[in-house]
Formats: C-alpha cells, structure tokens, sequence
C-alpha cells in the first residue's frame, strides 16, 4: 500500500467519527507531555512542534514538548519507556534509538519491541552524499575514484557512531571495498559544515541541514540511500542507480509517535485520530517538505511491522560487519 493510500484510507476512517469522538472522549483529561530525545531546533523536535500544536487542538487539550537529549536519543528513549502507561507521556522518536542501538550500543536499558507501541510513522527524510561543489565530478562513481586518488582518500562526515548513515558509510566501504574513512561528528549539522569547509572529502547526512546548501549551489548532492528516488529532490540518483548497490528502505531518517506499552486502546485510538487530524491538514505535506522530510503518515500496525523488519535488517548488519561503538 502506497504512503497516499494510508493517508487517505487510514486518515479518513479515523477522522470520519471526529465530532462523536470529542463529544465522548474520556482522554485526555490533562496535558500531554511529548518528549523529543533530541535538542531544540533539530529535524525531529520542528516534527514534534506542528504535531503537539495540531494534537493538541484536535483533542482540545495541551501538548507539551520536551527536550530530552543526550546518547544519540537513548535518554528520551529511556525516559518514556520507563513512564507511567497511562497516554500523558508519548514519544517522538527517529530510528536510530529504536532499530540501530538496540544492536550496536554496549548498552541500551529499555527494549524497543517490549516497551514501546507504534501510534503512527509521521515522515521520513532522505539521507544524502554530498560533495563540495569544487570537485569537477557530479556523479558518485566518478567522485569516488577521484577522492580514492587524492592525498586525503575517501573521507566520509556523518551525524555520528551508531547513526543510520553511519551504518550506510560502513554499508559502502564493504560493498565497493574502496578504502574509506569514516568521521563521526557531533550531530547533522557539524557534518554538513565539515564537508562544506574542506575537512571532509563528503557527508552523508539526513535532508535538513543539507537541501539549503544543495539549493544554493553550494554542496553538490550525489545520491540517497534509499530505494527510490526521494521527491524532495526528484533529480538525485539513489546509490543503487549510481553504483548498483545498497537499494535498501532502511537507510533513511524516520520521525515517529510512539506510547509506553499498556497504555490504554482508548488513549492509542485518539493520539492516533488526533495525529491523523493533523496531517490530513491542507499544505501539510509543503510544510514537512520545506523542513526536508517527507510525510508519510503510516498508521500504527503497518508502523509496527516496519520497524520490526528495519530492526532486524540492522541487527543482520551490524552483526555482519561487526560493528560497534
């Protein structure tokens, strides 16, 4: 089932009983608090702003964002999965402390599968390998072997160790077995200027930091890892297109609304209408687009079976490769 059906057909179920629904509903009764495991102004805390402001004046209640950061998003993590079940806490994540810790941190204190209850898959950002516009070489093959013949070799910036697009990088190398480096820094953002000053060869980095330097000329985007094209940026190959490799759903950035498990249905039943309420709103999808993800609003059984399926994919890889952090 395509993103548009779920959208449409999901959306449109829940929304058909909205007046009766408020009209009974016994939840919430109190502020709701959405604890966002990283720093204020990211990608996943702008997420969690339009989806607390339309939650919150759906279900005639208040949603109250907090910022929970620290250990690549363990801690917010952490924190709702150790919360009282009751609805008044929820989580929005993104994969990497869901899918990729739980296989490749010496240590995690909660259970992705245990602990949480997908209520919908909001958006997804395409992750891409950006060049710095200097180099001659616009397609990614061709940009490699040059950066394989340079002094500095093939180096590589990305969010951080036990990122989604770390587990891409290491992905590449082992699949192409070019000799690349791999440089972790300390968020999207510290990544994308790297490459932009010359520290770096190239950054794998999720869209936001990266489409306002590729829109203006000055990064050069190479290819997305991801099986098809992204629309956010219709003209960019994928890795598999470019290199006939790595054609894989996992290797993006997700945003998601998860609850502590035994939480109430009722409770599950309206964070679920109220956040389809919320991106069944006209220009949605523009407004995620213009903070480079892309909607996709995916309801929770379909949720859960995806991250059940990318967990696992992670858990082959991380094995495989023997990774660590």
């Amino acid at each position: 089932m395509k993103r548009r059906t779920f959208l449409s057909a999901a959306g449109a179920s829940l929304l058909a009983c909205a007046p009766m629904a408020r009209a009974a509903q016994s939840y919430p009764k109190a502020p709701v608090r959405m604890i966002v495991p990283y720093a204020a102004g990211g990608g996943a805390d702008a997420i969690a702003r339009i989806m607390a402001q339309g939650m919150g004046d759906t279900l005639d209640q208040s949603f109250i964002v907090e910022n929970r950061a620290g250990a690549g998003g363990m801690i917010g993590a952490e924190m709702v999965a150790r919360a009282t079940p009751d609805g008044y806490t929820v989580l929005m994540a993104g994969n990497p402390e869901l899918t990729i810790s739980p296989w490749i941190q010496a240590k995690v204190n909660y259970s992705a599968s245990r602990d949480f209850l997908p209520v919908v898959l909001v958006s997804q950002s395409p992750n891409i390998l950006v060049a710095h516009p200097r180099s001659e070489n616009k397609n990614l093959k061709d940009a490699l072997d040059s950066a394989m013949r340079s002094a500095g070799g093939i180096t590589i910036a990305t969010p951080g160790s036990g990122s989604a697009q770390h587990i891409a990088v290491e992905m590449l190398k082992a699949e192409t077995g070019l000799e690349i480096v791999h440089v972790p820094y300390k968020g999207a953002g510290p990544a994308t200027i790297a490459v932009l000053g010359g520290e770096v060869a190239f950054a794998l980095v999720g869209a936001p930091p990266a489409l306002p330097h590729i829109a203006s000329d000055k990064l050069t985007a190479l290819a997305v890892t991801q099986p098809q094209r992204s629309p956010l940026l219709p003209d960019v190959p994928t890795i598999e297109e470019a290199m006939g490799i790595m054609g894989n759903e996992d290797l993006v950035t997700w945003y998601g609304l998860l609850v502590p498990a035994g939480t109430p249905a009722e409770a599950q039943k309206q964070l679920e209408r109220a956040a389809f309420a919320t991106l069944e709103q006209p220009g949605m999808r523009d407004k995620f687009a213009t903070l480079g993800t892309d909607l996709v609003a995916m309801p929770s059984r379909e949720f859960a079976a995806r991250m059940e399926r990318e967990s696992a994919r992670f858990q082959t890889v991380i094995q495989q490769l023997k990774l660590t952090v």
